[in-house]
């Protein structure tokens, strides 16, 4: 290997382990660390606007806030370093910039400024050491599920934004004209008055600014009414998009689940989704025996999140299996009894395949029933083939 391949493959290794692409022990401790220093370095800043701990703790609290900014530098140059993942030349540098010019990026670059020294050279803007917090939206599957859902329906929530502006506009002048000359200081034009509208519309009413003529009253009345329904349409079609991203999500990982066995490996993506459909979940904990061997096999199971012990009691080592992996597949198509005691290592998330399912989904779809046969034929003739040549 030479010298510059070995740097592309520290590189992806890198990248893997940055971007969440790396279950393994190593990516899982790294990320942790990187959320440790987010919220060492938010409270740290938090402690420092609290007038009994700054004064007496102002050195160490400035030490902590450089330390962590300076780990956040170091994160944000090895991001733009590995970017690129495994691309190289000008597809490289185009990446490093989209990175740069992202979101997430110019989060990281503000993250990575010491502005706990600002005061020193007559600069407030100390407050954006508050700005690691939002690092942490990067390690958050709701957020991008949000970002996703808000993204599908973006047209639909612009036409409701349109909607609430000029529902605004409107009683907001309503209001005005009804109370400007009662209350000068409060309704003296319309902009000063949508400050009311919009406290109003979103049903906040702080009371700091009320109508107090009839019709202007009722204008208010009318104005929060209408503010219930106005926020219910982009609430709802959020939140619609939002459980749709998760779905859609957890659908991409449930398939992929099942293609990768064996026994489905020559079915058509369809035919896949279908058998997808028939999973169920099932949350273990730590400890519990899943199967036990010499019972009956009625089912297999698929490893979403957590590991599994798997013990043949033939004196060798248990071995484990981890997210992504499967185990009593052979159950679906043959009447055999279990060969291995497993038993969950960690806190696991399973999705299960019982055999009474996919038998009664094959009765009613005789077709799809020849192809997995055949398949479990060659399967099965695959699992005994190393047994018969004993």
């Amino acid at each position: 290997m030479t010298h510059a391949a070995g740097r592309e493959s520290l590189r992806t290794r890198a990248f893997h382990l940055l971007t969440r692409e790396d279950a393994g022990v190593g990516g899982e401790a790294l990320r942790a660390g990187l959320v440790a220093l987010i919220v060492v370095s938010v409270a740290t800043g938090i402690l420092r606007t609290v007038p009994g701990i700054a004064p007496q703790h102002a050195a160490a609290i400035d030490a902590t806030l450089l330390l962590t900014t300076t780990a956040f530098a170091l994160e944000y140059l090895l991001r733009i370093w590995v970017a690129p993942g495994d691309l190289v030349g000008a597809g490289a540098g185009k990446a490093r910039l989209r990175y740069v010019f992202s979101l997430p990026g110019l989060v990281d670059f503000l993250a990575a400024i010491p502005f706990t020294l600002a005061p020193r050279y007559g600069l407030h803007i100390d407050w954006l050491d508050m700005v690691p917090i939002f690092k942490l939206l990067r390690y958050s599957s709701a957020f991008q599920f949000l970002v996703e859902a808000i993204y599908s329906q973006w047209r639909v929530l612009a036409s409701a934004a349109i909607l609430m502006l000029a529902l605004l506009v409107f009683q907001s002048s309503v209001v005005y004209y009804f109370e400007r000359d009662v209350q000068p200081d409060k309704f003296g034009s319309i902009p000063a008055a949508m400050w009311w509208g919009i406290i109003t519309l979103t049903t906040v009413g702080y009371g700091d600014v009320t109508p107090v003529t009839m019709w202007g009253r009722i204008a208010g009345g009318f104005t929060a009414v209408l503010g219930i329904f106005v926020f219910a349409v982009p609430i709802g079609i959020i939140a619609s998009a939002f459980v749709e991203a998760v779905r859609r999500r957890e659908f991409v990982v449930t398939w992929n689940l099942v293609a990768n066995v064996p026994l489905f490996s020559n079915l058509d993506a369809s035919r896949i989704a279908a058998i997808a459909a028939l999973l169920r979940t099932r949350q273990v904990e730590r400890g519990e025996r899943l199967v036990r061997k010499g019972d009956d096999a009625d089912s297999m199971y698929f490893i979403v999140s957590g590991e599994v012990e798997v013990d043949v009691e033939t004196g060798a080592k248990p071995h484990r299996l981890g997210a992504g992996e499967f185990f009593g597949e052979v159950a679906l198509i043959a009447s055999r009894t279990r060969t291995a005691t497993v038993t969950a290592a960690t806190g696991c998330k399973l999705l299960v395949l019982h055999k009474r399912d996919l038998h009664g989904f094959m009765e009613a779809h005789p077709d799809f029933a020849d192809l997995i046969r055949e398949t479990a034929r060659r399967r099965i003739a695959e699992i005994d083939a190393p047994r018969l040549a004993r």
